[in-house]
Formats: structure tokens, sequence, C-alpha cells
């Protein structure tokens, strides 16, 4: 298959590359606003919309949900368009981002090759790929921590199904990774930016291999608040102070939360300038 932007031709050919035109607009003006304002600004309309377990697949194939809608979201979803918007300097360079983003490599933008799995896929990869770096262990209190997750840990996993994928796809071996433990969390709250991509570790176990079960990212306000789209209350994108998140945290018994993992966005490249404004002479 041919590829163009690390996009295949059989998702630019259905128009997954096309915005909305008030989005395209909304792109071009607020690329020089500061990142955190343009996660904001680009996520306002988006508000209260419903959340759902997976909206966006690749069209066609396994998943054949589309690229990207703007109607509902599940945390992941949210958080991989509010920053392609928000990360491009143009209408054009969206698609770009965003399958950066969702793709190992950016390519081949198929099922197989999605970045299925936070702790082992998607923040050590987009981190390696220079889409974001990890801000976790500049803050004080973060933990560094490792764990072992093997091929008898996927098949045994009561949700193995979900995934259709070969086993061999499954990611296995060593992950290690920095978190802030939620005392340290609490703590450093006003340390987080706008614009931080913020991730719930649930803790380790060896009968899961996954630890990480919820993501959001921080916009500007009076206080440091967490825009995400999450099945709290009736299940909706929503904002919510930070610092009263992670004391909710601290609530879940059946499967504790240990802590967070921060990540902040990188920017792209140059963003071009705005044309000049034309003056006339009286």
């Amino acid at each position: 298959m041919i590829l163009f932007l690390g996009i295949s031709l059989a998702l630019a050919d259905s128009g997954a590359m096309f915005l909305p035109p008030d989005v395209s607009a909304r792109v071009l003006e607020l690329r020089h606003q500061p990142l955190g304002d343009r996660v904001k600004a680009h996520s306002d309309p988006w508000l209260g919309a419903p959340y759902t377990d997976g909206p966006l697949g690749e069209a066609g194939g396994p998943d054949p949900d589309p690229v990207f809608r703007y109607d509902t979201f599940d945390c992941l979803t949210f958080v991989e368009e509010v920053l392609a918007l928000s990360l491009a300097a143009d209408p054009v360079g969206v698609q770009a981002i965003r399958m950066g983003l969702r793709y190992r490599g950016g390519q081949p933008a198929d099922y197989e090759n999605r970045r299925h799995f936070m702790l082992a896929e998607w923040i050590p990869g987009t981190v390696e790929e220079g889409w974001m770096w990890d801000l976790t262990a500049q803050l004080p209190g973060a933990v560094e921590y490792s764990r072992t997750v093997r091929n008898e840990t996927w098949r045994n996993w009561s949700r193995r199904s979900l995934f259709d994928l070969e086993d061999d796809r499954l990611p296995v071996g060593e992950q290690r990774f920095w978190y802030l433990p939620l005392d340290a969390a609490a703590a450093a709250v006003n340390r987080i930016p706008p614009g931080t991509v913020v991730f719930t570790l649930r803790q380790p176990m060896d009968h899961i291999p996954i630890s990480v079960t919820h993501v959001g990212i921080t916009i500007p306000g009076e206080e440091v608040t967490m825009r995400h789209a999450t099945k709290m209350g009736e299940g909706s994108l929503r904002d919510d102070s930070l610092a009263w998140y992670i004391e909710h945290l601290r609530s879940y018994s059946n499967w504790p939360v240990v802590g967070l993992i921060v990540l902040a966005p990188r920017e792209q490249g140059p963003r071009p300038n705005p044309p000049p404004v034309e003056t006339r002479t009286p």
C-alpha cells in the first residue's frame, strides 16, 4: 500500500484527512496561543459530549469505526485528538500528528499497529518518537518502578478477548517507568502546567498485564484542572480539579490507584507567523 505522510491512501480516500471547516479555522486561529490555551479552546465545544468505549478505529478492518469524530469520546481518543489539533501548525498537519500519536512509527495506520496499551506502548512509544517527554521524574517524590509481563499473563487475563490481536503481537517483557505516588502528586499539583497529559496508574498486579486505566489533560484555570472523557457520573467529557481528582482516586479499593504518570507534549517544529496586516493610507 502506498503511504503519504504516514497515512494509508485508503484513509485519505475515505475523507479521513478533511476536518470540518470550523475546526480547521480554529487550528489556524489558535496556533500562536500557548499550548494549554490551544487545548482548552479546541475542546471547549466538546464539553458534555457523551463517553463511549472505543469510538474510533481505522474506518475498515477489525475496527471499522471512523478515524476521528467530535460527538463522543473515550479518554484516550479525546487526548489524542485534542493534541493533534493543538500541536499542528495548520489543518494539513493534524492527520500526521494524529497518526503519529496513535500508531507505532506513524504507519501503517492499521489495527495491529495501533498503540493499544498505555504502559507498554503509548507512553514509551510517544516519548521515544519525540511526540511527548516524560515530566514525571522531574517532579519531587517520583518513584521508579519495573515489572515483567509474560505470555501467560495475557493468556490468563479475563479481558484478553477485547483485543483482536495475535498472541505474538501482545507486548511482553520488562516495563520500567516513573510515577508520582498520590501524596507526591497532590503536593505537586501546582507544578503541573496546562497541556500536561495525566495517566492514572493502578497497583500493578502479576495477573493483569495493564496498569494504566485512564488519561486526561490539564487546561488553564483558577486551579489546575483536568479535562477528561470519563465514565464518572453520567459519563461525559468534563472538567475536574486535579487536586479533587487525586483525592477521589484514594477511594478506589477493588483495584487501588497508586499514583500518576505525567507527560508533556513537544511542540512540533516552527509555527508559521501570521500574515502581516495590510494597512491603507487614507
